[in-house]
């Protein structure tokens, strides 16, 4: 009857409920010890009843009437005060651990490396974090009710069987059949709630996608297409929920059937005893408002009982990303960069694939400190991974990279990303201000230090020139600015570390040419007292650096001066010759 407490996903929620009661042990026995509370005031309720009518009415005895009436004010007052308590303390529990969860889940989510976030959709994480944290929330909100009331259930059925055998015993025929039932329909509903679940963070996946790409749908004219998507998501959705409803269809009418039916059975054998004074009246009329009071945590169990696949799922789900283990990690013996270090980079017999597909194979070679070098290669060669490998973005699966002579997985995350610095083709903003924007992760930049870094980026002038200036919001994914001053912000980003190594992955693509020439300039003093990578193709960037290195097939295919290479390497040669000519590119 009960199979769905005893496979692994029950269990595995259960411990991970378990932990959350632990955070909030105080304000969840408050919230437990007032149901507790409620539930014997709730007994003894029908008991006064009984009372009145044995003692004080049959007995015409006005003085046990009025002190027995008084006591149903006192418990009344009682019973909605622990209503009030266990509702505030319990819905208390239910928000923070819903907090703590949503915390939990967005840290663990920046621990992990970008091979994750490349293989989970964005909105399947969004998910976790909202419907499935809500439906974690509403396991911990009822879970005192639900506690209080199979309490309740235990209660009632003794002092039912201690007020009359027959009845009572016709009445607890009740609580194994909508006990039955319930876990009948939990059992069935499990399956059905994860498929609910997993559609539900597809279309929000969908949505996160089509959202964020609402310029390209709109200028494309593929609004049809993307609504029709959306469509599909929202369908599969309505289809999984009708499945779950026809389930409860079939379920949840017999839990007002069974009680009724038991009900009317009271009624006729209860009035039968009375008459033939085997019962008093004051225990059938006890009696019958105890069966009324049975009814609702017969009804409560049940919702209970039935409300456990979809938060098994939920807490499951939570669970499974909370339990996937960042793979890049900081070492136990901690190094730190030498001091005096000039930003030295050495990558030797590297190996690294995405998925089963190969990158890079015993990639090998040195650059030296305060050297400007360009990656360049033709595309999917893995220059921009060549980039992503040395702050540690990804994890190689051989070899060693290393920065003054120190391992990178010997260093403390923090301190590698301080001393590398990286400004990406795709230059996302934050809806935040363009001074925020800049001086992200550095708390302690200095407005000289930002306007400085904007000045060399060539960014200053059109930030200054913007409503409020380096306090101007620049919007969603900063889209109030155009793709050039974008990409100046981020190099500006980049910059105002100060880094030991600065690697620029295409980082001007956007910029048009006089601006592009005027930022070189600016560069060649700034990267003179650091290592700077430049990922590019562009020729005029490259002749910018003291040197090349041309990657293909995965390794090392040269490494020099531009023009040298060029006149040797026909591979290296072809990059250029397209829409350009060889005199153009020599």
């Amino acid at each position: 009857m009960f199979k769905v407490f005893k496979t692994p996903e029950f269990k595995k929620a259960v411990l991970f409920y378990v932990e959350g009661i632990k955070g909030n042990k105080k304000h969840f026995l408050i919230s437990i010890s007032s149901a507790i509370i409620w539930c014997f005031l709730v007994v003894l309720h029908p008991y006064i009843i009984k009372r009145i009518v044995d003692d004080g009415i049959v007995s015409g005895n006005t003085r046990i009437i009025a002190i027995l009436l008084s006591s149903l004010i006192v418990i009344g007052y009682s019973r909605a005060l622990s209503i009030g308590t266990r509702r505030y303390f319990g819905m208390s529990v239910s928000y923070n651990v819903e907090a703590e969860i949503r915390n939990n889940i967005f840290s663990h989510m920046q621990k992990l490396a970008f091979k994750f976030h490349d293989r989970v959709p964005t909105g399947e994480l969004m998910a976790r974090a909202s419907s499935d944290a809500s439906q974690v929330r509403m396991a911990f909100a009822i879970a005192p009710l639900a506690s209080a009331n199979i309490l309740l259930l235990f209660i009632l059925s003794i002092t039912l069987l201690s007020i009359s055998l027959p009845l009572g015993s016709v009445v607890l025929l009740s609580i194994p059949a909508v006990l039955w039932l319930a876990a009948s329909f939990s059992s069935k509903a499990m399956g059905i709630s994860l498929k609910v679940k997993e559609a539900e963070a597809n279309m929000t996946t969908e949505v996160e996608e089509q959202l964020g790409g609402i310029r390209v749908v709109k200028a494309f004219g593929n609004e049809d297409t993307a609504s029709n998507k959306i469509d599909e998501a929202i369908e599969n959705i309505y289809d999984r929920s009708i499945d779950y409803l026809n389930l409860r269809t079939k379920f949840i009418p017999m839990f007002e059937l069974i009680p009724m039916v038991i009900t009317l059975l009271v009624l006729i054998l209860g009035g039968y005893l009375t008459i033939n004074e085997n019962i008093s009246l004051g225990d059938f009329i006890a009696f019958t408002q105890y069966v009324f009071l049975l009814l609702w945590p017969l009804r409560i169990t049940a919702w209970f009982l039935s409300e456990i696949p979809a938060s098994v799922s939920a807490g499951n789900r939570i669970l499974e990303l909370l339990n996937e283990k960042p793979s890049i990690i900081d070492p136990q013996q901690i190094k730190t960069l030498p001091k005096e270090g000039t930003g030295q980079i050495k990558f030797s017999d590297v190996n690294f694939k995405y998925g089963n597909e190969n990158i890079f194979n015993d990639l090998s070679f040195t650059i030296d400190g305060k050297k400007t070098v360009a990656i360049v290669g033709s595309t999917g060669s893995g220059k921009s991974t060549l980039g992503y490998l040395v702050p540690k973005l990804y994890e190689i699966d051989s070899g060693k990279i290393e920065i003054d002579g120190v391992d990178i997985n010997d260093l403390e995350l923090s301190d590698l990303r301080k001393n590398v610095s990286l400004a990406f083709q795709e230059s996302f903003l934050f809806s935040n201000t363009a001074r925020e924007n800049i001086s992200i992760g550095l708390n302690n930049a200095s407005n000289e230090e930002i306007e400085n870094a904007a000045s060399v980026a060539k960014a200053h002038e059109f930030i200054s020139e913007l409503p409020e200036a380096y306090e101007t919001t620049v919007g969603e994914r900063g889209y109030g600015l155009s793709g050039g001053q974008r990409q100046r912000v981020a190099l500006a980003r980049a910059i105002v570390r100060n880094p030991r190594i600065l690697i620029l992955d295409d980082a001007l693509s956007a910029v048009d040419a006089s601006t592009e020439e005027e930022i070189r300039k600016e560069l060649e003093t700034t990267m003179e007292s650091m290592t700077t990578l430049i990922i590019t193709n562009r020729v005029p960037t490259i002749e910018l650096c003291d040197e090349v290195i041309f990657i293909e097939n995965g390794s090392v295919k040269a490494q020099g001066k531009h023009k040298e290479i060029i006149k040797k390497d026909q591979s290296y040669r072809d990059l250029f010759l397209e829409g350009s000519t060889v005199e153009t590119a020599l």
